[in-house]
């Protein structure tokens, strides 16, 4: 803003009439400091100017006389609103200011005028400087012969010279490479031109300065390239996020619309306007306030969201049929103001469709896991149990049954029945197959010891204790099966605490005061009959019926002969394979191992095995090998064959021809071989087959370990 001389002339100025004596001029100027003052006539017309210093220099005036002799005729009057500017073109020595009817306000002298244009000038160029040096950019600036007269901060970093040395140096000695002198010499800007300065990569800029038609120097503007980049890179950013934002409103399924805060869509998806029925282009640039028909349905959500300033969510339902969930979000800049809200559109018709229909897959997926569970039960069972009777296959169908929940099992059974084998059985099927499968027996361990094998003990419960403590056999099982083996030898005291920690899932180690919760399976295994001993008072009664929660017993092997044969196949491959032999053993062999009683059961029959396999020094295991215990005589026992009830003497003939063919067939593994055990041809073996339906290998088991 240009400077006018009302900013300069000082208030309250005197003015003098013509009349006044050089006395009372003289006085004047001594109270007010001034070095000149207005004189006027009596008509109060300017009649000109009083120098302060041509007063003094007048020392032949009387005091008494007339100032009319002393007045400066050198004036001229102006407005107050005239620029010093333009007060510097007046030719007169002395400026009188006037108000808007030609009455004198102040005088100023050419000289005053020009000084406040001095500091006016003095005060740009200060701006101008401070301007310069506190731009982003680098500026330098030179005069005609390549002097620097300006060298900003910015340029400073850039080239890595000090300000105050650049100032007044040559501009090769601060940029040997430099080329501004080439716009000096050719007047033409030089534009966008790249440079690698010491400190930066920039993109400069050159113009000549031109005053009257001739340049005086050049101008020359860095721009860091490094700057430049990075607003690229944020444009490119902001680009991608834009196309990002394009291309979901592009492929959104729901519905998607950007609206302002008064409700004017910005921004629609396609599926947005197909489920109002609208086109996108007629959407855009619309206000919420002037839709119709269907498209109404989502102005209570948008102006709820413009009222509350909240996410608000509504279900409609069209007159199609559809039920739309409509959903607005408010969007806020930094100072808490709604800018923006987001409205999304769900058709809920398809998507209850597809819950149901993920329903349906959800249970049929759970179907054919409980199916796969079930198979995979069934193939461990298989594979790790050999088992061909009707009786055995039960016990395997109650376990397989029972292994699903966590309740309690009590298997009892002979010595040698495979109690342990149907325990693992259990637990490897279970949900708890991952945990431990841990087993204790009870009677193989000192009454005095058991607790703290069951428990565990702490740190000095007890004279040679290990100092650390111990862990009991329950804590290791945790999230697994205990299999506590021998249940019966368990003493009075010891069942009382093996009560509670049945019941409450928790016990408390020897020497220890906290309680130790536990998640554990507990199968109870025995071969005597825990019921007698209850009432013999051998067995705590509580106890008893904690662990018969679900009893399964095991019947003996002269109870289920035919698994005698596949189990006696079984260990015989187990022992082959374990010693590299290849030993079988003689169709007489078969005939008396299921003639004979087997009082030591499956564990019996597998140790006479392995003693056949390593003692024998032939290929095949003959009559001659077996102990004395076992003989041909063995086959005229009563149990060879059992009659479990009455029936006609064919149907009998029948069942006993049909059990001798699937035997001999089962021995000897073919149609020839059987013939031969049984003294028949090979073509009757054929008829009987076809007769009694019978396939070979039909009943083998070759799999699977001893029960």
């Amino acid at each position: 803003m240009k400077k006018r001389l009302g900013d300069i002339l000082s208030s309250g100025q005197i003015i003098l009439s013509d009349s006044q004596t050089v006395h009372e001029v003289q006085k004047t100027f001594n109270h007010t400091g001034s070095d000149a003052v207005v004189v006027i006539n009596s008509s109060r017309q300017i009649e000109g100017v009083i120098v302060y210093e041509e007063l003094l220099q007048a020392k032949w005036l009387r005091s008494d006389e007339s100032i009319s002799s002393l007045i400066n005729r050198d004036w001229c009057s102006v407005s107050l609103n005239v620029t010093l500017e333009m007060a510097l073109k007046l030719p007169n020595s002395w400026i009188i200011a006037i108000d808007d009817n030609g009455f004198p306000l102040g005088v100023l002298s050419k000289l005053k005028i020009v000084d406040a244009v001095i500091e006016v000038f003095e005060t740009t160029l200060n701006r101008l400087y401070t301007v310069m040096d506190s731009a982003h950019n680098g500026i330098i600036a030179l005069d005609k012969n390549g002097f620097i007269t300006h060298y900003n901060t910015a340029a400073e970093v850039m080239f890595g010279f000090p300000r105050d040395q650049a100032i007044g140096r040559h501009i090769s000695e601060v940029d040997p490479e430099s080329t501004l002198m080439d716009v000096v010499q050719s007047g033409q800007a030089q534009m966008t031109q790249k440079r690698q300065l010491p400190r930066a990569l920039v993109l400069t800029n050159r113009r000549p300065i031109w005053v009257n038609d001739e340049v005086v120097g050049v101008v020359a503007v860095f721009q860091d390239l490094s700057e430049l980049e990075a607003a690229q890179n944020e444009l490119r950013t902001v680009q991608a996020l834009n196309h990002e934002l394009e291309s979901i409103l592009e492929f959104s399924h729901d519905g998607l619309a950007i609206c302002d805060d008064e409700g004017c869509f910005l921004r629609v998806s396609p599926s947005f306007g197909k489920l109002l029925g609208i086109p996108v282009e007629e959407l855009t640039g619309r206000s919420i306030f002037n839709l119709s028909g269907i498209a109404q349905l989502i102005v209570p959500v948008i102006n709820s969201v413009i009222e509350r300033r909240v996410p608000i969510s509504m279900t409609q339902n069209t007159p199609g049929g559809q039920q739309i969930l409509a959903t607005s979000i408010p969007v806020f800049d930094e100072k808490g103001q709604l800018v923006r809200i987001v409205t999304n559109l769900r058709d809920m018709t398809e998507l209850n469709d597809l819950r149901e229909q993920v329903q349906q897959t959800n249970e049929l997926s759970r179907r054919y896991l409980q199916e796969l569970e079930e198979w995979r039960a069934r193939f461990v069972a298989t594979s790790e149990v050999v088992a061909s009777s009707l009786a055995m296959q039960r016990v395997i169908e109650m376990a397989l049954h029972v292994a699903k929940v966590d309740s309690t099992v009590l298997i009892t059974g002979e010595s040698g029945v495979g109690k342990e084998v149907i325990a693992k059985m259990i637990h490897r099927v279970s949900p708890r197959r991952d945990g431990p499968f841990i087993e204790i027996n009870c009677g193989a361990i000192p009454e005095t010891l058991l607790e703290s094998e069951l428990f565990g003990y702490e740190r000095g419960a007890f004279t040679g204790a290990v100092r650390e403590g111990r862990t009991g056999i329950f804590e290791l099982a945790n999230n697994g099966t205990l299999l506590l083996d021998e249940i019966a030898e368990i003493p009075l005291n010891l069942q009382v605490k093996l009560l509670r920690a049945l019941q409450e899932q928790e016990i408390y180690r020897v020497g220890g005061s906290q309680p130790i919760k536990l998640n554990v399976r507990i199968i109870a295994a025995t071969n005597k009959n825990l019921w007698q001993m209850v009432q013999s008072r051998q067995f705590r009664e509580d106890l008893y019926y904690r662990l018969n929660v679900v009893p399964m017993e095991i019947p003996p092997l002269r109870k289920r002969r035919e698994d005698i044969l596949p189990l006696t196949n079984h260990f015989l491959k187990i022992c082959n394979d374990k010693y590299g032999f290849k030993r079988r053993l003689a169709p007489e062999v078969y005939q008396i191992f299921e003639s004979y009683s087997w009082p030591g059961n499956v564990r019996e029959l597998q140790n006479l095995v392995e003693r056949l396999v390593v003692t024998s020094n032939t290929e095949v295991i003959t009559e001659k090998h077996l102990p004395p215990s076992l003989s041909r005589r063995t086959l005229t026992s009563p149990q060879a064959v059992q009659v479990f009830g009455l029936t006609t003497l064919k149907e009998a003939e029948e069942t006993v021809e049909k059990e001798l063919v699937t035997r001999a067939l089962r021995v000897g593994k073919s149609t020839r071989r059987a013939a031969e055990i049984l003294g028949v041809t090979h073509s009757t073996i054929v008829r009987k087959m076809k007769q009694y339906n019978i396939l070979i290998g039909s009943e083998q088991h070759q799999n699977g370990t001893e029960l």
